[in-house]
């Protein structure tokens, strides 16, 4: 009867712990938050000048991906306290001290703005927005010295996640449509503002204390034009030299808009390239924007260009998907180029790199690991991808083309060798270092560590290498 009785807690304790594990929402990796999260931290970069590299890494941090509690309950990605001024929804959290009140959205957009405007209008961030929206670490450091968080090290642990996934990438990337950014902010060095509806180049002149012959000569343009909402308007000369060293066209992108886009004097691009006045370089070529290039791109007329782009958006189909945008909808960040019909996979064993394209992006499209993408090709850092490579998805792929190399473990690591079948993880190790050392991939890591994800391993932890 003991023994019976016995079976029977131990049957109802196991289905308790079942029910639980099966209750818990599923955890997502720092790779799917990035690509979940992007483009909010682009359309903020735009509307209130934060990086979006520093967005990315602070909701990675803040929310372990998405993970923490205030993300999964109060979609509080950023870790933002109420403080006094706050008059919306909270919810309580031990911290620094038991149960704190910390703000709570209705959506994750919420959170991603309120974190913009809350280091906008906050005068201890102030030193960070004199800073370049591409200089990430100085805004780590700006953080950091501002008090944003009490870890000393801070600063280190955002730049760490930056590098780690390549995330200044994003604040290269063009202004979303629909954007229109809400303070002055400074690009290339230089000192901007983003014209507002109903406003002419006179008025932003006035109001900046500029003559109108002024900012029509900063931004290469003859009296009277007309400019758009979201138009970004130079206060001060462009400058010679872009941040950026060379531009892949998009469609739809004429010579005037790069120009503008890198803060860069129009007469300084056409020369770098040996163009001339009235050509426009063809969708896929590559634009020179701190040297000269040793020859000249493809060319059409600016007749037949503003032809094209007239066709386009007075097309059926233009007509139709400009209709059926909601107002507030947030665009996508990169419009990516089509290939040349001779490099289209269509076996989907290898990929060919696009402008705009990273690894995330492609590891989600044909689900497979970073990190195997990494292993097959070869590749150590996810910076060494290059418009025009071809990335094999697969391993037989990569063994077939003579791309794939087989790993050979580290002689340094003394606590391990290349028949051990476990591993002591040292300092500065990653999942992929791990993997490509004992020529393994993340899912066989993943599965014989029982780890969660890639991001789980600890300094000193030990580790199933082999099976």
């Amino acid at each position: 009867m003991n023994t019976n009785r016995m079976r029977f807690f131990k049957f109802i304790i196991f289905t308790l712990i079942s029910v639980a594990a099966l209750a818990q929402p599923s955890r997502i990796s720092s790779e799917q938050y990035i690509i979940k999260y992007k483009d909010f931290a682009i359309a903020e970069m735009y509307r209130c000048g934060v990086p979006a590299s520093i967005t990315l890494a602070q909701g990675i941090l803040e929310s372990q991906s998405g993970n923490s509690r205030l993300a999964r309950d109060a979609n509080n990605h950023f870790g933002i306290k109420c403080k006094t001024t706050w008059t919306g929804k909270t919810i309580t959290a031990d911290d620094d001290a038991v149960g704190e009140c910390f703000r709570a959205y209705d959506t994750d957009l919420e959170s991603f703005k309120d974190h913009s405007n809350f280091l906008r209008e906050n005068w201890r961030y102030t030193e960070c927005f004199t800073l370049e929206k591409t200089d990430y670490a100085g805004w780590a450091e700006g953080l950091k010295k501002a008090g944003y968080a009490t870890n000393p090290k801070y600063n280190s642990l955002i730049i760490g996640i930056i590098d780690r996934y390549n995330l200044h990438q994003y604040d290269l990337m063009a202004k979303p449509d629909g954007i229109i950014p809400e303070y002055n902010q400074k690009n290339n060095n230089i000192p901007v503002v983003y014209a507002q509806a109903g406003e002419t180049m006179d008025l932003i002149a006035s109001r900046n204390e500029l003559n109108s012959k002024q900012i029509y000569r900063y931004n290469d343009l003859q009296k009277g034009t007309t400019i758009e909402p979201g138009d970004i308007i130079y206060l001060k000369p462009k400058r010679r030299r872009a941040y950026e060293s060379y531009h892949i066209v998009q469609e739809g992108e004429d010579l005037y808009a790069i120009s503008q886009h890198y803060g860069l004097k129009l007469k300084q691009l056409y020369k770098n390239n040996h163009l001339e006045k009235g050509e426009e370089a063809v969708e896929g070529t590559k634009l020179y924007l701190q040297s000269k290039s040793s020859s000249k791109p493809a060319t059409i007329s600016r007749a037949e260009f503003d032809r094209i782009e007239a066709e386009k958006k007075n097309s059926p189909l233009q007509v139709d998907i400009q209709k059926s945008k909601p107002k507030d909808a947030i665009e996508p960040n990169v419009i990516l180029k089509d290939l040349p019909k001779e490099e289209i996979n269509t076996s989907k064993e290898f990929h060919i790199i696009k402008n705009g394209d990273n690894l995330y992006r492609i590891s989600e499209k044909y689900h497979v690991f970073v990190e195997d993408i990494l292993d097959w090709n070869a590749i150590d850092s996810p910076e060494d991808i290059t418009v025009g490579d071809r990335l094999y998805l697969s391993k037989e792929a990569a063994v077939k083309a003579g791309k794939y190399k087989t790993p050979t473990p580290k002689k340094e690591n003394t606590k391990t060798s290349s028949k051990s079948k476990t591993y002591t993880v040292l300092k500065g190790d990653t999942a992929y270092k791990i993997c490509k050392i004992h020529g393994i991939n993340s899912k066989q890591l993943l599965a014989w560590n029982n780890l969660k994800d890639i991001d789980s391993i600890r300094e000193g932890q030990k580790l199933k290498v082999s099976e």
